[in-house]
């Protein structure tokens, strides 16, 4: 258990909710040390060689690792089980434990650091199906508070939700792929932008106060939030 992370701990971080999967090694502050990352349909060919290399660039082995940190949704089906299944390989192999975070929130900090003036951020990540995954958060100096669960609804009903919003900055990939229904009706106090994100070290810095705490996720029983039941269920016996 660390107590208190410092500069020399080391958390490999992964997020994988988006088609850009994102790895970085962070130290105990939140600075990141190493990340790479790689844009695809799938992510089960990169997200191990990935993390080699974010490990290689900091020079350190796995068994170096202080704990696993990894993004668990909302967001892609696929992508999110390639990483969490990662993480949980990794930390099953080194007896590091394992910390989750809201790849939703990540994005959120993200978001927050990209529009410094913003008194609220919205986070939006692509759900599929015409829907997205989003969620105000009131910005609080270096940190967000969300207020309540994540929403997945249609770019329309999202409009709907924000009419009244000010100082508030949309973005992430479910904005980007909706842009032509944004940036029609955006409220006046809405404004959209790009970034890149949810960044492994918005996760790292998501983990960093509950490891600080000696808290860690049960490795076992530890799942994706998908934020909507798969499109494939196993047929009920009769």
């Amino acid at each position: 258990m660390i107590s208190t992370p410092g500069p020399h701990t080391r958390v490999l971080c992964l997020d994988t909710s988006t088609p850009t999967a994102r790895i970085a090694v962070v130290d105990g502050t939140g600075q990141p040390l190493a990340g790479a990352d790689a844009t695809a349909d799938r992510h089960s060919g990169h997200v191990l060689k990935l993390c080699d290399d974010v490990l290689r660039g900091c020079g350190i082995e796995a068994t170096a690792l202080d704990a696993i940190a990894c993004g668990a949704g909302p967001g892609s089906f696929t992508g999110l089980r390639v990483g969490l299944a990662v993480a949980k390989g990794l930390a099953l192999a080194t007896g590091k434990p394992i910390l989750l975070a809201s790849s939703l929130e990540a994005l959120a900090l993200d978001v927050a650091r990209a529009a410094p003036e913003a008194r609220v951020v919205v986070p939006c990540i692509d759900a599929g199906k015409g829907e997205v995954y989003a969620l105000s958060y009131a910005v609080e100096g270096a940190t967000v508070a969300r207020g309540g669960e994540p929403w997945r609804l249609a770019p329309a009903a999202l409009l709907e939700r924000l009419a009244d919003a000010t100082d508030t900055v949309l973005a992430g990939n479910g904005a980007e792929r909706h842009a032509a229904v944004f940036d029609t009706a955006l409220p006046p106090g809405v404004r959209r932008l790009a970034v890149g994100g949810p960044t492994a070290t918005s996760v790292g810095a998501l983990v960093l106060p509950r490891l600080a705490r000696g808290e860690a996720d049960d490795l076992d029983g530890s799942v994706p939030f998908y934020g909507r039941p798969p499109d494939i269920t196993t047929k009920r016996k009769t």
